[in-house]
């Protein structure tokens, strides 16, 4: 952009305040407002995985104030209670408070939307500005999702990830989104044995927590050169980036464009008996006998987290490699042909005067992606090897 205006930011995630289970979003705060950016802060009340693109439509959604405390990243610090509020009051600076955002009762994308145009509803001066109507325009220029726990590779995880629903859900909306995923590792992969120094086991906790401080401090930094160039990537609707939580991120990152790697779920769910529970889940609906036996979500991850072979230009193949992975996105699905060919759908961002090649808003990447090649130096964000691509599903 020749006149960078200082945007104003709308961060979100599926996986709560800072808590064990969401141990990077305050880094990332601290980090992109240490850019000088006007950021507000809507997450959910506690962790929603795998949430997808749904919304909360079942009932009221409730909503707090939240007071997060300095390097209280997960959520530990005794006085974390006290960071609560149901109403508004002074950010109390002697306790280590360091802003206001809020959180809901609902789902990611609920957060997303919500932040995004009922911002009268959560800092409305009075009663009637806090009872309005919804806007129908937004004041802001860009929504971050994330840091999630976890990567967010392939097709089987971005399909289902409340951190890419997020994103999506700005996007749809007209806004600039980038998801970020932080991907953990219970072991250094193979393919990091030349490139790291670590051998066997993932990190210690001292050294994981260091590698998060410099993968949030070089995550904002990429976010910021993202959306500085995105006037040269206008069909693009959202970012996705994955960072690998390794020790290649320490010095000198490297990142690369990718395409999401087409992987397919295996068993999700396991059964057992009610008997097994102290009290057993009330049915619905309400009428409906007691059950005898229930399904529980316990995903078979192996096939999701370790490919078998990694498909060079993928963004699995990137984070095994210990590199960042940036993947375009558009919010729409991918159409085929009866022979599985992608079609030539009117580009969005050309106003319907040219045809263009649909990207898979949930599984693809849209306009003219570059598989493999590198994010290079420089403000151009120069690609230094291109591949020309191939339609992602």
């Amino acid at each position: 952009m020749s006149s960078f205006k200082t945007p104003k930011v709308l961060l979100v995630n599926d996986d709560g305040p800072p808590s064990t289970s969401s141990p990077h979003v305050l880094g990332l705060y601290e980090e992109l407002t240490a850019l000088g950016w006007d950021v507000s802060v809507v997450l959910p009340s506690f962790q929603k995985s795998w949430g997808s693109m749904q919304f909360s439509l079942q009932g009221p959604v409730a909503y707090w104030y939240y007071y997060p405390i300095k390097d209280n990243f997960d959520g530990k610090h005794a006085a974390t209670p006290e960071s609560w509020s149901a109403t508004r009051r002074p950010i109390n600076c002697e306790r280590g408070e360091i802003a206001e955002w809020v959180l809901i009762d609902g789902s990611p994308t609920t957060a997303s939307n919500s932040g995004l145009f009922n911002q009268n509803a959560f800092f409305g001066e009075t009663p009637s500005e806090r009872e309005a109507p919804a806007s129908t325009t937004t004041p802001f220029d860009l929504v971050v999702s994330g840091p999630n726990f976890g990567r967010n590779t392939g097709t089987a995880f971005a399909l289902s990830s409340g951190t890419l629903g997020a994103a999506m859900a700005a996007s749809l909306a007209g806004v600039k989104s980038i998801a970020v995923s932080f991907g953990h590792f219970t072991a250094n992969p193979p393919t990091l044995a030349d490139r790291s120094k670590a051998r066997g086991p993932g990190l210690e906790p001292a050294q994981l927590r260091r590698v998060a401080l410099s993968a949030n401090k070089f995550t904002a930094s990429l976010i910021q050169r993202l959306y500085s160039n995105w006037d040269k990537e206008a069909d693009v609707g959202c970012y996705s980036i994955n960072v690998p939580l390794c020790e290649t991120i320490l010095e000198n990152p490297e990142v690369v464009w990718t395409r999401i790697w087409e992987n397919r779920y295996g068993p999700l769910f396991a059964a057992e008996s009610t008997a097994t529970y102290p009290a057993p889940p009330a049915p619905q609906p309400a009428t409906a006998p007691t059950p005898k036996n229930v399904l529980y979500f316990a995903p078979n991850m192996a096939s999701l987290l370790g490919p078998k072979t990694l498909q060079e230009g993928t963004d699995v193949w990137a984070i095994m490699n210990g590199f960042v992975s940036v993947t375009r996105l558009r919010p729409n699905f991918m159409e085929v042909d009866r022979e599985g060919r992608g079609l030539d759908v009117v580009g969005v961002a050309g106003g319907g005067e040219e045809e263009r090649r649909s990207g898979g808003g949930g599984g693809g990447e849209g306009g003219e992606g570059r598989d493999g090649g590198w994010v290079g130096g420089g403000e151009a964000m120069e690609v230094v090897s291109e591949q020309k691509r191939h339609a992602g599903g």
